[in-house]
C-alpha cells in the first residue's frame, strides 16, 4: 500500500472523541420542514423485447418487487416499508431507462401488456397506497410534444366525454383524474441515449420549451423540470429557456458517480469514509453555486432544485460494497442534513428504494432486508418534526485529506486555483496512439507542430474514441488542472472533442477520470478540468476524447498542459452535525445527530428552552464504518440509547459512527 495511505489511516485510528459537544438552537425563525426530501426512486424499466416472462418477472412485472402481478395489487410489506421511512415523492421509470420510454406501451389493463404488468397505472396506485407524489420523466429521445400533452391529459384531464385520453384512463380502471404535478423532462439528457445519439444543449432548451408549452396547455397546474449539468451545457439552456423552466434538476452523488474498484483493496474502509464525511460538506457549496449561476443567467431569485437521484457514488462490490454500508447511509444522512437546510431544494430522491444492486430494501419476497441507508431514513422520518430551527453546535473538528472527487477539509477553509507550480508538469512526448479498433471509424495522426489530429470516417457505430495517450508521474491525493486547445470540424450531434485526465490504470480499474468540457467548434477553444487523484496513485494518463456520436468529421488537440494546484479546501470539519425540529404545537422538539468519529464516543449536551418532561433516544450504529447487512440482517441497526435528563438540557453518549434521534417532551 502506498506510504500515505497508513499514514493517514494511522491518523484516523488515533482520532479520539474530542470535549464535550453542547447543541442549542440559535436564535433565529423556524420555517416549515420540506418532506420531499425524503423521495425515491423506483426503477419501472420498459420490456422492449416484450419478452414473455410468465407474470413474474422482477423488473417488467414486479417492480423489483413493490407489486403483486398475480393479484394486481402493491405489496403490503413494500407499501410499509415505504410508508415507514416517509417517501413522499416517488420517481417513474428511473435513471437511463427513460431514454426511451414509450409511455403509451405501459398503460392499458395488464391483459393488453402481459408482458409488462408494471407499468403506469401500477406505479400510480403504488404511490397512492403509499401516499407518496409521483414524479414523472418524459423520454426526450423518443416522442414528441404532443405525446407529452397527450400524456398529461391521461393522468389529470376529467372523463367527460371530451379527453379521449382520459376516456382510455377509465377504461384502465381510474375514472378519476391523478393529478400528476411533477414532470422532468429527460434524465442525464446530455450524455446521450447510449444508443444512436446525444443531443445538444441547443435542442435540449428547444425541446424543453416545446413540451412545457403543450403540456400546460391541458393543464397548467403540471411542471415540468430541465435538466442542469455543467456551465457549457447550463449556459445555453438558461439563456434559452431560463424564464419558463418550473424548477431545476441535478443529480448529485458524493465520491463521484462510478467506482468500478475505485477503492484500492488495501485502502482502510476508515480512510475513505474520514475522506467522505470530512468532505461531504461540499454539497452545501455545490449549492451555493448553482444559485450563483442561476444568478448569473439573469435569475437572481434562482429556481427551485430537485435533485432527482443522490446517493454514494462507489458502486464495486470488494473490498466493501460502500453503498450497502453504515458509512454510506452516514455520508447519505450528512447529505439529507444539507438538503433539509437548504430553501431552494424542491425535492430529494434517494437513487433507488428497492432493488437488489442498488436498494434501500432487498428482497422480491419476505424474508426482506432492511439496509442501514433504509434505516437512516426511517430514523430521519421519525425524528423530524414539523418546524425546522437553526442549530448551534460546539464541538470538536477533525481534519480530511480529501479524494475520491471530494475536497480536502482540514484546518482553515480556502478556495482552489492558486497554482503550487505554473510549470506545465507532463513531460514532453508524442501522442502514443492505439490503432486497435478503429477500422472503419476513424484514423489519426500527430502533425509537425505536435497537434494532435483525428478524421471520424462516420461509421456504423456509436463511436467513443479513446486511442490517443499520453502518461507522466503522478502522487497521490494531490489536485492538477489540465488545460488544451482543441477545435472540431463537422461533429455536429455528437459529445464534442474533450481531453481526459485520469489514473493510468484506466477507468475500469479506478474510475477515477475526469473530462474537459466538449467542443463542437471550428475556432480554437481552451479547455479545462481539475483533477484530484486517488490517494494510490503513482501516475497519470491524458486522453483524447470524443464519448459519442456518429457523424463525420474531425478534432484537433495542442498544447496541453497539466498544473498542480492548490486543491479546494473546506476547513475542518466538525465531529457532530445536527438536524433540529419541533412539532407545531411547540411541545416536543427533536434533533437527529451524526457522530463522524469512527472510533469514539462523543458526549453530548443538548440544551432546551424548556423543562424537560421525558427524552427518548434511538442510534443507528454497527461494529464498523464498513459493516453491512447483506450476510446479518442486524448486524447494523437502530438500537434504544440511554439519555439523562436535567432541567433544561438532555445528555447522551454518541456511539462512534452513529446516526441518533432524540425526541424531548417539554
Amino acid at each position: 500500500m502506498n506510504k500515505i495511505v497508513y499514514m493517514a489511516a494511522a491518523g484516523l485510528l488515533a482520532l479520539a472523541a474530542g470535549a464535550e459537544t453542547e447543541i442549542t438552537v440559535a436564535q433565529e425563525p423556524a420555517r416549515p420542514v420540506n418532506r420531499r426530501v425524503f423521495g425515491n426512486n423506483q426503477l419501472a424499466y420498459q420490456n422492449f423485447a416484450n419478452i414473455a416472462t410468465g407474470g413474474t418477472h422482477n423488473v417488467f412485472d414486479r417492480g423489483h418487487g413493490v407489486w403483486n402481478p398475480v393479484k394486481n395489487e402493491p405489496v403490503p410489506e413494500m407499501v410499509d416499508f415505504a410508508r415507514k421511512a416517509g417517501m413522499t415523492v416517488q420517481r417513474f421509470p428511473g435513471g437511463c431507462g427513460s431514454h426511451r420510454f414509450d409511455w403509451k406501451k405501459a398503460i392499458g389493463t395488464p391483459a393488453e401488456r402481459p408482458n409488462q404488468k408494471f407499468g403506469l397505472p401500477e406505479f400510480l396506485r403504488f404511490c397512492e397506497a403509499t401516499g407518496a407524489e409521483p414524479l414523472i420523466t418524459i423520454a426526450c429521445y423518443v416522442g414528441n410534444a404532443a405525446e407529452a400533452a397527450e400524456l398529461v391529459e391521461y393522468l389529470n384531464a376529467p372523463d367527460d366525454g371530451k379527453h379521449p385520453w382520459a376516456a382510455r384512463r377509465a377504461a384502465d380502471g381510474r375514472k378519476e383524474p391523478w393529478n400528476v404535478v411533477w414532470f422532468e423532462y429527460g434524465n442525464e439528457s446530455y450524455h446521450g441515449d447510449h444508443k444512436t445519439r446525444t443531443m445538444t444543449p441547443q435542442e435540449y432548451a428547444t425541446h424543453y420549451l416545446e413540451y412545457r408549452r403543450a403540456m400546460q396547455a391541458v393543464d397548467p397546474k403540471v411542471r415540468l423540470g430541465a435538466i442542469l449539468y455543467q456551465p457549457d451545457w447550463d449556459q445555453v439552456i438558461l439563456k434559452q429557456a431560463g424564464s419558463e423552466i418550473d424548477f431545476i434538476i441535478r443529480h448529485m452523488y458524493t465520491g463521484g458517480f462510478g467506482g468500478y474498484g475505485a477503492i484500492s483493496l488495501d485502502t482502510p474502509p476508515e480512510l475513505v469514509f474520514r475522506i467522505l464525511l470530512g468532505g461531504c460538506r461540499v454539497l452545501s457549496e455545490r449549492l451555493k453555486d448553482s444559485r450563483e449561476e442561476l444568478k448569473a443567467a439573469g435569475l437572481p431569485d434562482g429556481k427551485p432544485l430537485a435533485v432527482t437521484e443522490t446517493n454514494l457514488g462507489f458502486v464495486q462490490d470488494k473490498p466493501f460494497p460502500y453503498r450497502f454500508s453504515l458509512g454510506g447511509a452516514l455520508v447519505c444522512a450528512e447529505n439529507l442534513r444539507q438538503f433539509l437546510y437548504n430553501p431552494d431544494v424542491l425535492m430529494v430522491n434517494y437513487w433507488q428504494f428497492a432493488n437488489e444492486y442498488w436498494g434501500m430494501i432487498r428482497g422480491m419476497e419476505a424474508p426482506y432486508l432492511e439496509r442501514p441507508s433504509y434505516l437512516m431514513q426511517k430514523l430521519f422520518n421519525y425524528y423530524v418534526l414539523d418546524e425546522l430551527l437553526i442549530p448551534k453546535v460546539k464541538t470538536s473538528f477533525f481534519d480530511a485529506p480529501g479524494g475520491y472527487h471530494v475536497p480536502k477539509a482540514s484546518g482553515k477553509p480556502n478556495k482552489m486555483d492558486k497554482q503550487k507550480n505554473s510549470a506545465n508538469l507532463l513531460p514532453k512526448q508524442k501522442w502514443g496512439l492505439n490503432n486497435k479498433g478503429l477500422a472503419g471509424e476513424a484514423e489519426h495522426h500527430e502533425n509537425s507542430d505536435g497537434t494532435l489530429e483525428v478524421v471520424f470516417k462516420g461509421g456504423g457505430s456509436d463511436f467513443n474514441y479513446y486511442h490517443a495517450v499520453k502518461r507522466m508521474p503522478g502522487k497521490p491525493l494531490t489536485t492538477y488542472r489540465i488545460t488544451a486547445e482543441v477545435r472540431t470540424e463537422g461533429l455536429e450531434n455528437t459529445s464534442g472533442a474533450a481531453v481526459q485526465i485520469g489514473d493510468t490504470r484506466g477507468y475500469d480499474a479506478t474510475a477515477s477520470v475526469i473530462d474537459t468540457e466538449g467542443v463542437l467548434s471550428k475556432k480554437w477553444q481552451t479547455v479545462s478540468a481539475v483533477y484530484s487523484s486517488l490517494p494510490d496513485t503513482e501516475s497519470l494518463s491524458i486522453i483524447a476524447r470524443r464519448l459519442a456520436g456518429k457523424t463525420p468529421g474531425k478534432m484537433f488537440i495542442r498544447n496541453v498542459k497539466v498544473m498542480e494546484i492548490t486543491p479546494e479546501n473546506l476547513g475542518a470539519s466538525p465531529l457532530v452535525e445536527a438536524t433540529i425540529t419541533r412539532s407545531q404545537d411547540g411541545k416536543k422538539m427533536a434533533f437527529v445527530l451524526i457522530n463522524k468519529s469512527l472510533t469514539a464516543v462523543e458526549p453530548v449536551t443538548l440544551a432546551v428552552p424548556a423543562i424537560v418532561k421525558k427524552a427518548k433516544a434511538e442510534s443507528l450504529t454497527g461494529p464498523s464504518v464498513a459493516a453491512t447487512n447483506e450476510d446479518d440482517p442486524n448486524c447494523v441497526a437502530i438500537r434504544p440509547l440511554k439519555v439523562e435528563l436535567q432541567q433544561n438540557a438532555v445528555k447522551l453518549q454518541l456511539p462512534p459512527h452513529s446516526l441518533t434521534g432524540v425526541e424531548v417532551e417539554l
